[in-house]
């Protein structure tokens, strides 16, 4: 149960953009076995997948990476809705083959703030990210994809969860960057 506590300014330089980490880890709750929040509804406690499943990792311009959460609802129906945003530069087959096999998932994704210890964790089992924007764009001006995930039912608020909780993705690069353990006999080759 959560007992009401004070909730000062952290630092003096508190409001300042935290830079990203430029790979996003991204799951099918489907191969989530396991799933907790602690009594606060905040903090993640565990996040366990299935035998032989993992997140993947999706490199992000590290710049246009945008996690958060919005409030909405009516009077003792209010919640929070989830987003993650983010572009990744140029068109690939390997990057369409990820959109047209997850526009219709149930996913959740974690990301990471350079220097922290704990990834902010989007989606829930019950209300998981959904694709909701998957455009390309392949012009004078640019060569990149925009993506947008959001939950389209409200839940509690981003969870926030231990780095040492995550479970490493499928590439060696990405893994590094994160600050996660390599997969025994992983070679990469994430997106």
């Amino acid at each position: 149960m959560y007992t009401p506590v004070s909730v000062p300014k952290k630092s003096a330089n508190a409001g300042r953009p935290k830079g990203k980490l430029a790979y996003i880890m991204i799951f099918d709750f489907e191969d989530i076995e396991t799933y907790t929040r602690d009594a606060s509804g905040v903090r993640v406690t565990a996040l366990t997948f299935k035998a032989d499943k993992k997140p993947i990792a999706v490199y992000a311009t590290d710049s246009t990476i945008k996690g958060y959460h919005t409030s909405e609802g009516d009077d003792d129906a209010r919640g929070f809705i989830h987003h993650v945003e983010f572009e990744h530069p140029g068109t690939s087959l390997e990057f369409d083959e990820f959109t047209n096999n997850n526009i219709n998932k149930n996913l959740g994704a974690a990301v990471l703030r350079c220097g922290e210890v704990d990834a902010k964790l989007f989606g829930t089992k019950c209300a998981p990210l959904k694709m909701t924007k998957a455009d390309t764009e392949d012009s004078k001006d640019a060569d990149k994809n925009v993506i947008n995930l959001a939950t389209t039912l409200r839940t509690d608020t981003t969870g926030y969860i231990a780095k040492s909780l995550l479970k490493a993705t499928d590439d060696v690069a990405a893994n590094a960057e994160l600050g996660l353990p390599a997969p025994a006999g992983s070679a990469g080759g994430g997106l």
